[in-house]
């Protein structure tokens, strides 16, 4: 399976949802790995480009078989045209399940890792939380600057109200316009998730609370944070949401100069930059190998 032949899964509400392989030559015994962007992203984030291999890669090439998810409305997944009518709810409720079908089917596996970055990782979080019959096949989880989405600064406040005041007047997030990512975001997505934030209540259209939830997360999990990521996702932020599990197997790695990295990783370059590279991905990889190598 290449980048420009995407397996195909189909979530519930009928939107299929784009899922890319990075085939190891050598496989491991051990869970497929399915890799999740964020927000303003796509499969670029972890397949990479024509002259550097992403992380999706690097994992592949360590044995690990390794999917990339493009969630709805992102790349080649879903319509472009439907920005008020989804919500990130149905990222939860809708594209996770299918992706994790999607991935088990293909590979006829039991279970896989979920690996996720910012809104990837809060996805996971969720999604785990409601205990579902998909849900309890994730075996472990990767988190990479992801924040529970209800903790906000004298700073964050602000910009999460302003966030969600330019969705509301354009219809959608310009993400491109602005340099945070190569795609825009969808206003029903951006809307529910600002409201959480300002809300400082992570609770979903149906009443479920997700933060209540996260006591359900049993499963092993290694959480990183960039150390100079003061905006999107501090530290604190992403230590608390871990916090809240019940796994009796987590790991919180704060990846700044203070912990013995080369930099004080931003959001982005906490996976994508050539000291993640060097620094972050063996983490990441040896991680992996030690839970499920």
């Amino acid at each position: 399976m290449t980048a420009g032949a995407p397996l195909l899964a189909r979530a519930d509400d009928g939107v299929e949802l784009a899922l890319f392989h990075a085939a190891p030559e050598r496989r491991r015994d051990a869970p497929p790995v399915l890799l999740v962007h964020g927000t303003f992203s796509n499969r670029n984030f972890f397949m990479g480009g024509a002259e550097e291999r992403g992380l999706a890669r690097v994992l592949a090439e360590r044995g690990f078989d390794s999917w990339v998810a493009e969630l709805r409305g992102h790349g080649r997944s879903g319509a472009l045209g439907r920005r008020n009518a989804w919500h990130f709810e149905d990222w939860i409720r809708l594209d996770a399940p299918a992706l994790v079908r999607g991935v088990l089917d293909a590979t006829g596996g039991d279970r896989l890792v979920w690996l996720g970055h910012s809104a990837g990782g809060v996805i996971a979080v969720a999604f785990l939380g409601t205990g579902g019959d998909l849900a309890r096949r994730v075996a472990g989880l990767v988190l990479a600057g992801a924040p529970a989405p209800t903790g906000l600064g004298v700073l964050r406040y602000p910009m999460a109200a302003a966030v969600l005041g330019v969705t509301r007047t354009l219809g959608r997030f310009p993400a491109r316009l602005l340099g945070l990512g190569p795609e825009d975001e969808h206003a029903g997505i951006m809307e529910q998730y600002m409201r959480w934030n300002l809300g400082r209540r992570w609770i979903g259209d149906d009443g479920t609370d997700y933060y209540a939830n996260c006591r359900r997360i049993t499963v092993p999990v290694l959480a990183l944070a960039g150390g100079g990521d003061w905006l999107i996702a501090p530290p604190s932020i992403c230590e608390d949401l871990v916090a809240a599990f019940g796994s009796a197997d987590t790991t919180f790695v704060c990846c700044g100069r203070a912990e013995g990295f080369s930099e004080n990783f931003d959001h982005n370059r906490l996976l994508v930059s050539r000291a993640a590279r060097a620094e972050v991905w063996p983490l990441i990889a040896d991680w992996l190998e030690s839970r499920f190598g």
